[in-house]
C-alpha cells in the first residue's frame, strides 16, 4: 500500500507544475553538476539571460546598506543576509522605482559535486518584477475618465524584468552572490504568482487564501528599507532567520524536502506595492513541501499600512495539511 507521503508527493508534483509554471523547474543536469559554472549554465543560460558582474552587485549592495546606517558590526553589512534578501535588494537597487509593482521571489537548491572537494548545496533565487502601473492607469481612466487621472508616466514606466542569482556560503558570508543574470520579460508572458496571473491588478496576496483575521504586530523597519524589513520579518516568523542571544538575526538554510529535485522551487514570496489607494506593502511567503507528517505548507502574510511614523504592521498566518489519500 503506498504511503501517505508518496501519494502526497505525486499529487504535489502535478499541482506545482500547474500552479507555478514558468521555466524555473527541476533539471536533471543539476543533479550531476560538477561546478558552479555548470549550475549557471542550466539556471541562467547565456543567450536567454544577460550575465551581470556578481562582485560589483555585491559591492553596490553593501554600499546601500552602509548608507542606511547598517555599519554597527565588525562583520560585513550583508554578512547575515540570505539569498532571498540579497536578491530582492539587487532588484530594488538596479531597477527604477515604480509605484505599482508585484515582486515574485522563488527559491530552490542544487548540488555541486566537484571531483576533489566535498559536495556543496548552492541556493538559487529568481526575482521577477511586474509593472502594474499602466494597467492601473487604464483601469482608472475607464472608471473616472481620462481628464480625472494623471498621465500614464506618473504610474511608472518600466519593463517587466526577471533576475536570477546563485549564492553559496563562504567565510564571512552566508550567501555570497556567485552568479547573477537579468532579462526583460515579454509583454505577453503568462507568468504565475502564487498560482494566479502575475499581471492582475487586484491583490493576489489577499485572494490566494481565506486568511485568518489580520492582527497588529510589532516589527522594526527602516523607512529606507521597508521591503527588506518586511521580508526579513516574514522569514524570521517562519524560522528561516534565527535570532541569537545578542539579538542578531541570520539566514538559516531551509531543509531540502525529500520530494523536491534540484532546481525545483519550494519557497515563493509575493510582495505587492500600491495595489490599493495608498502605498501599502503586502508580503506573502509560501513555504511548500515541508518535511512534516501533518503540515504540507506554511503561509505567512505581513502588511505595512501607512507611511512614516504613522505606519503600522498587521500580520496573519495559515497552515496547509497534506492531502488525505482516498483509501
Amino acid at each position: 500500500m503506498p504511503s501517505l507521503r508518496l501519494l502526497a508527493f505525486c499529487a504535489a508534483i502535478g499541482a506545482w507544475g500547474a500552479a507555478y509554471g514558468g521555466d524555473m523547474v527541476a533539471d536533471q543536469r543539476l543533479v550531476d553538476a560538477a561546478s558552479l559554472k555548470d549550475v549557471a549554465a542550466v539556471f541562467a543560460p547565456e543567450g536567454a539571460w544577460q550575465h551581470q558582474n556578481a562582485a560589483a552587485l555585491g559591492e553596490q549592495l553593501r554600499e546601500v546598506l552602509a548608507s542606511n546606517g547598517d555599519t554597527d558590526s565588525v562583520f560585513l553589512v550583508d554578512a547575515d543576509l540570505g539569498p532571498l534578501s540579497k536578491a530582492l535588494l539587487v532588484v530594488l537597487n538596479e531597477e527604477p522605482m515604480i509605484p505599482h509593482a508585484r515582486y515574485r521571489l522563488r527559491y530552490a537548491q542544487a548540488n555541486v559535486t566537484p571531483e576533489a572537494s566535498p559536495p556543496l548545496i548552492v541556493e538559487l533565487v529568481e526575482v521577477s518584477r511586474f509593472n502594474l502601473g499602466p494597467a492601473r492607469h487604464a483601469e482608472l481612466v475607464e472608471i473616472l475618465g481620462e481628464e480625472q487621472v494623471a498621465s500614464v508616466d506618473a504610474f511608472g514606466q518600466a519593463s517587466d524584468v526577471s533576475w536570477r542569482l546563485i549564492t553559496r556560503p563562504i567565510m564571512g558570508q552566508v550567501a555570497d552572490i556567485t552568479y547573477a543574470a537579468r532579462r526583460e520579460l515579454p509583454e505577453d508572458s503568462a507568468e504565475k504568482c502564487l498560482g494566479l496571473s502575475c499581471q492582475t491588478i487586484e491583490s493576489l496576496n489577499d485572494a490566494v487564501r481565506d486568511w485568518p483575521e489580520l492582527e497588529p504586530a510589532e516589527f522594526p523597519f527602516k523607512p529606507q528599507q521597508m521591503e527588506l524589513s518586511l521580508l526579513q520579518a516574514g522569514l524570521e516568523q517562519l524560522g528561516l532567520r534565527q535570532r541569537d542571544e545578542q539579538g542578531r538575526t541570520s539566514w538559516r538554510v531551509p531543509e531540502w524536502p525529500e520530494s523536491i529535485t534540484p532546481g525545483e522551487p519550494f519557497i515563493e514570496v509575493s510582495l505587492e506595492r500600491g495595489m490599493g489607494q495608498d502605498d501599502a506593502l503586502d508580503l506573502v511567503i509560501h513555504h511548500d513541501q515541508l518535511m512534516d507528517d501533518h503540515t504540507r505548507a506554511l503561509w505567512e502574510r505581513l502588511v505595512i499600512l501607512g507611511t512614516g511614523d504613522a505606519a503600522r504592521v498587521v500580520t496573519t498566518r495559515d497552515q496547509e495539511p497534506w492531502p488525505r489519500p482516498d483509501w
